[in-house]
Order: structure tokens, then sequence, then C-alpha cells
């Protein structure tokens, strides 16, 4: 009995101190990715932890260019409509079978299927296997099409054909399948974690990190408490109220990108007082912005201008007539709107404190003389009401850093509470049947100078996300989101 008491008390001790494999990782997400389907299923989790990990494109953008991965080389036509893109022949998938060019060519198919901005750019052409290559023809400019491919939310990774020859549009693959990186799925415990291990036959050099869990932890006070004591190594979605304490931890690191994402107040564009384009300029000249964002961010992590795109579309904010506030020009709207006082459903999730900036906007409108009702809900089922669009007027939500405009979730008439203005989604459409970037990012902004004008959402800010890690874990790349393939744990030096 003394013997199996002793063995109990050295394993507790073992499992609750700071020290771990040199070569393993424990890493605390506040989210669970929806699935592993990052062409369908695609989300910040989902990206975070299995794109580039387990799933790979053909093109990635690093360092402000595109860069070839599971491509050999690509080439574009002098008119644009020609993409030819030569696939590597190194490359395996996690269950031993060759990736191939008839792989790449259903895997960019379905991609695009699932991708409304892939589709609309390439007006209606899809890939074809041509001597060996993927190839597309396009009556359309197809000039941003490789950084679609590099950088879409809808993660454009290779599939074996197999498992994707049978599915049907828009369905969902409901268990992991091979990929070609350099970490496979070892074990996904719902609502626990997901652990990546080794693919020892990866072609190219092998990240020092073997093992990654990720554990999924909602509550950022855990996930703050777990890397103080050494359960966790990192940790994402760091509260600003937790810096401090944090930044006077010498064991800590604190580590913050630039601007990484966009807070959007999302009005309901076909049902509801919020159809109404007067009722949303009286929102927007109403609303404190400086008052959400400090609501959820404190003193730290983020930016207040109203602009819909990060660098490189910024278009200068001063050129918005409703992104600041001025009660006067708000009331005047209001009673030109014809508001009589209907209660305006605001729909948010509790989500790293996303619900602070809710309590903030209904504070504003309520001044304003506009009821509000706030729904809280968990993330799943705010995704899932957000769908209902009998059921809200405003959504509030966090919105991650994305490539190009076409890749905005407000900016689609697919969307939940679509737009549905057809200058707007003419301007937009023209992004990206441009002949260059240049010529994009002028269309861009007379684009957003036009959304401003319509009011579809509100932006009043930009976070930075900010991580934090242990000190001993070096080398983390912040450019789109946090990976680990350079990092290490060390003591400052390799």
């Amino acid at each position: 009995m003394v013997r199996i008491f002793l063995s109990i008390a050295m394993f507790i001790l073992v499992s609750c101190s700071s020290g771990h494999e040199p070569d393993a990782l424990s890493v605390a997400v506040a989210q669970e990715p929806p699935s592993a389907d990052l062409m369908v299923g695609a989300s910040v989790s989902g990206r975070n932890i299995l794109a580039g990990n387990v799933y790979e494109r053909l093109l990635a953008y690093s360092d402000g260019k595109i860069v070839p991965v599971l491509a050999s080389s690509y080439t574009l036509s002098d008119d644009g409509r020609d993409l030819s893109i030569s696939i590597r022949e190194d490359v395996l998938f996690h269950d031993g079978s060759r990736f191939d060019v008839h792989d790449a060519v259903l895997s960019l198919n379905r991609w695009m299927d699932s991708y409304a901005a892939a589709s609309r750019a390439a007006g209606g052409a899809r890939f074809a296997e041509e001597d060996g290559r993927a190839v597309i023809h396009s009556d359309s400019s197809l000039a941003l099409f490789p950084m679609m491919l590099s950088s879409s939310p809808q993660c454009a990774v290779m599939l074996p054909s197999e498992c994707i020859e049978d599915l049907q549009p828009g369905e969902i693959i409901s268990s992991s399948v091979p990929g070609t990186g350099p970490y496979r799925i070892g074990r996904w415990n719902e609502g626990e974690r997901i652990r990546l291990e080794p693919n020892d036959d990866y072609r190219g050099e092998k990240p020092e990190i073997g093992t990654i869990d990720y554990f999924f932890v909602k509550d950022p006070s855990i996930r703050r408490l777990g890397l103080e004591s050494g359960q966790y190594d990192f940790i994402d979605m760091v509260l600003s109220d937790d810096i401090p304490g944090l930044e006077a931890d010498s064991g800590i690191r604190l580590l913050e990108g630039s601007e990484t994402g966009s807070i959007a107040i999302v009005f309901n564009k076909k049902e509801g007082i919020s159809t109404d384009q007067g009722f949303r300029r009286a929102v927007a000249l109403a609303v404190d912005r400086e008052a959400l964002m400090r609501a959820c961010y404190g003193e730290h992590g983020y930016s207040i201008h109203s602009d819909y795109m990060e660098h490189p579309w910024s278009v200068d904010p001063s050129l918005d007539a409703y992104g600041s506030m001025d009660l006067a020009e708000s009331a005047r709207y209001l009673r030109e709107s014809g508001y009589s006082g209907e209660t305006v459903r605001i729909l948010v999730s509790n989500l790293t404190d996303l619900d602070k900036i809710a309590v903030a906007l209904a504070q504003s409108l309520e001044e304003a003389g506009i009821r509000t009702r706030i729904t809280v809900l968990d993330w799943a089922a705010f995704l899932e009401k957000r769908r209902d669009e009998s059921a809200w007027d405003i959504y509030v939500s966090a919105l991650s850093r994305v490539m190009l405009p076409l890749d905005k979730l407000y900016l689609s008439p697919s969307s939940p509470g679509g737009l549905e203005d057809s200058e707007c989604l003419g301007l937009i459409a023209a992004v990206g049947e441009a002949g260059s970037m240049e010529e994009a990012r002028e269309l861009w902004e007379k684009a957003q100078i036009r959304l401003w004008e319509y009011v579809p959402a509100i932006v009043p800010g930009h976070y930075s996300t900010v991580y934090a890690s242990s000190a001993e874990l070096l080398g983390v790349d912040l450019s789109d989101g946090f990976h680990f393939r350079n990092a290490y744990i060390g003591n400052g030096s390799r």
C-alpha cells in the first residue's frame, strides 16, 4: 500500500511540474475547430492548428511574398487569364500515397466551389490537368488568384482525391484525412484537445518541436493560470487585464503582432429595422468607438479607425462621413428612418470578452434613444443563431485579418444579413477582376468609400492579438496567427 501511495504521489508531482520533454509543446487555445475540413468548415482555430502543420497549400504567403510549397512553380499569362501550376513530385500523404496533379486539380476545384470569391474571379472556369500541370483558363483576370490560393480563409489545402471526389458541394469532411505536412493528427478528443505528432516521412526540414498538444480552454483566466503554473507553454488571446501581471513574470514572454483583425458591428440588410440605410447611419453616428474597443481590450492591443481592411489595402479613414460620433446627426437620421421604438436585437458570442463590446454598444444606442436587447451565446451557438436572419438585427464579431477584400465575410451577399447593394457589389467584383494588384488597390479605395456611405457594417477599430509563452519557447511565427514550424525550446540560443 505504501509503495502504491508513493507511486501515485510521484505521478502527481511529475504531472504538475513545469518540466516537459524538450521536443514537446503544450498550447492552450480559446476555440476548438468545428472540423478538420479547412475548405468548408474554415475557422481561425482550424487554420492556426492544422494549416501548414497537417495540411499544406500549393502556395503560401510569407514576408510579403507568394512562395511555392506543394507547387514547384507557377506562371500567369501576360493578360492574366491563364494560370499554370507545376506540382512537386516528391510529396507523400501521411498514408504513404503520392501527391499528384490529379489530387491537386480535385482539391483546387473543391476549394473554388467552397470559396465564392475565387469562383467569381474565375468566371465559372475550373482547373484541369494539362501536360502534368494544374491549369485554369478564364475569360476574366486571374491576377489575384495566386494570393487567394496562398491566403484565403477557405484554405486551398491539398487532399487525396479519393477522399473528396464523391463529396457533394458544400459537404464537410466529418473526420480527418491524410495531409502532407510535417505533423499528422495523432488524437482528437472532442472538447478537450488535438494532439499533433511528427510526420517522420516529411520531405523537408522537420520542426524541432515534436508533439504538440492544443488544449481547448475557453476561459482566459484558466489559460493564464496554466501558463503561469507551467501547465502550458503557449496561450492565445491574452486579455488586456492580464497583461501587467504577465509582464512582471520573468518566466513569461508576451508576444504581439501587428493588426491581426477587426471588430465588426454587422447589420442585417435582409430583414428588420437594419435594412434602412438611415437607421444604419444613425447607429454609426451614435457609437462611441473608443468606448467599445476599451470595453474589450482595456488600454492595450487595438487601434481606432473605421477602415474595413488592413495594410496593404488601407484607405484614409477620414473619408468616412459616418466614422465618428455625432449625436445630433444621429438623431436626425433616426427620425428620418421612421424608427418608432422597436427593440434592436444584438447577437454576440461570449468569446474573448466580445459580449463587453455588445454591452458598450447597447449603452451608446440606449443613450441615443434606441431600445436594445442583447443575446449572448457561446461561439458555436452564435454561429448557428447568426444563420437565422429573423432572429437578430445586429451582430458583433471579431474578424481575423484577411488578404483580400473579397474575403470579408459581411461583403458577400450570401453571408448572414448579406450585402445587397448593387453598386457596392459591383465595385467589390471589380477588385477581383483587376489586371494587377495596383489596379485592385485603386478600385478597393472606391469600393471602401461607397461602403462607408452604405454602412453595411461598422468597424470601430482593429485589434492586435496578444499571446504569451514560456520564456524558454523561442522562434514562434506570428505572421498569420501563430505557428511553431521554426520554434524550439531553449535558453535563447540553439
